[in-house]
C-alpha cells in the first residue's frame, strides 16, 4: 500500500478571505500539531512566542528578539498605564501564552488569556502551571470575529489589554477595536503590535505574508491611528519598529534551513515546510528591496484616570 502524503493545512496562496471565512482559516493556521510545532520553531524559538522580534545585537535570533518584544510591549504598558498586583490584564490572542506567563511573572496580577485555540490553550495552561504562575492565568477559548459572542460581558474589570500580531487575522479591524473598547474600564490601556502593510504598499505586493496567513487585507500604521481615535482611544503612540522585519524574516528562514530535518522528525510535513522556505525566501527579498511590510508597537488609553 502506498503511502500517504501528509496533509498540509494553512495554504492560502492567491487568497484573501471574507470577513465570514477568516475565523475558520485561523484555526487552520494555528491549531493543527504540525503548525504548533512549526512556529515553536520558527518564530518561538523553542519557546512559547509565537510573533516577530527586535534585534539588539547581531548574535539574536528568533528565541532573543522575540523576548526582546515582550520586554518593549511589557514596558510601554506599565507606563501607558502603571500595572500592579491589583491589575487585570487580557491578552487578545494570546497564543501558546508566552506573554501571558512573562505578565504574570514580570508584575504578579491576574491574567485573561483569550485564543481561538484549544490546543494552543492548553499548551498556556500547562505551562504556566510548570512555571508556578497557574494561579494567575485563566483562558478563556473564544474568537473575536465572532459578532455573536464578541465582546463578553463577563470579564470584570479589565484594566489593560496587549496583543501581539493577531490584529492582523481581524475580520473587520475598526470592529475589533470598537469592542475593546467596550471591554475594558475608564482609563486602561491598549498595547499591541501588528503586521501591516507599509503606507502607500499595494496589496498584490504583500503576497508573501497573505499566503501563509488567514488574512481579510493586512492594515496600515495610519489606519490604526485613525481607528484607535475613531474608537474612542486617546493618547494614541505608534513606535514604527519596521526596520526589524528584515532581520527577522531572515532568521526565520535560518531556522528553516538549519532546523527543518529536525521539524520534519517532529512532524511537520515536508511540503509544509518547503512551501513556507520559498515564502520566507521572497518576503527577504522584496522586504529588503522595497520595504513593503510595516511592523511596531500601538499604545492608547481609554479616556479616564491613569491609576
Amino acid at each position: 500500500m502506498a503511502a500517504q502524503t501528509p496533509q498540509t493545512t494553512g495554504d492560502f496562496t492567491n487568497k484573501q478571505f471574507s470577513e465570514q471565512e477568516v475565523a475558520n482559516k485561523v484555526i487552520e493556521q494555528y491549531s493543527e500539531a504540525h503548525a504548533r510545532t512549526f512556529y515553536k520553531y520558527v518564530m518561538g524559538g523553542g519557546g512559547y512566542d509565537i510573533h516577530y522580534g527586535m534585534f539588539r545585537t547581531a548574535a539574536d535570533g528568533v528565541f532573543e528578539s522575540s523576548k526582546n518584544t515582550n520586554a518593549a510591549l511589557l514596558r510601554l504598558l506599565d507606563q501607558t498605564r502603571p500595572v500592579t498586583k491589583e491589575s487585570v490584564v487580557l491578552d487578545l490572542g494570546s497564543g501558546h501564552g508566552g506573554l501571558s506567563h512573562e505578565i504574570a511573572q514580570t508584575f504578579g496580577c491576574k491574567v485573561i488569556s483569550f485564543n481561538i485555540s484549544p490546543e494552543q490553550n492548553q499548551m498556556n495552561l500547562d505551562e504556566a502551571k510548570r512555571l508556578g504562575v497557574g494561579e494567575l492565568i485563566s483562558v478563556r477559548c473564544g474568537d473575536f470575529n465572532d459578532r455573536a459572542n464578541f465582546p463578553p460581558s463577563d470579564l470584570g474589570e479589565v484594566t489593560h489589554v496587549i496583543s501581539c500580531e493577531v490584529f492582523c487575522h481581524a475580520a473587520s479591524k475598526p470592529n475589533l477595536l470598537a469592542d475593546v473598547r467596550k471591554i475594558v474600564q475608564p482609563g486602561a490601556a491598549l498595547v499591541f503590535t501588528d503586521i501591516m502593510g507599509a503606507d502607500g504598499a499595494d496589496e498584490k505586493a504583500l503576497k508573501d505574508f497573505t499566503d501563509r496567513n488567514a488574512t481579510t487585507a493586512m492594515a496600515r500604521p495610519s489606519q490604526y491611528l485613525d481607528w484607535l481615535k475613531a474608537a474612542g482611544f486617546c493618547h494614541v503612540g505608534f513606535f514604527d519598529g519596521s526596520g526589524h522585519l528584515l532581520p527577522y524574516f531572515s532568521a526565520m528562514l535560518d531556522v528553516c534551513h538549519k532546523q527543518g530535518a529536525a521539524m520534519v522528525k517532529d512532524g511537520v510535513p515536508q511540503p509544509y515546510l518547503d512551501k513556507w522556505v520559498a515564502s520566507l525566501t521572497d518576503r527577504v527579498a522584496i522586504q529588503k528591496d522595497k520595504a513593503v511590510f510595516a511592523w511596531g508597537l500601538f499604545s492608547a488609553r481609554a479616556p479616564g484616570p491613569l491609576y
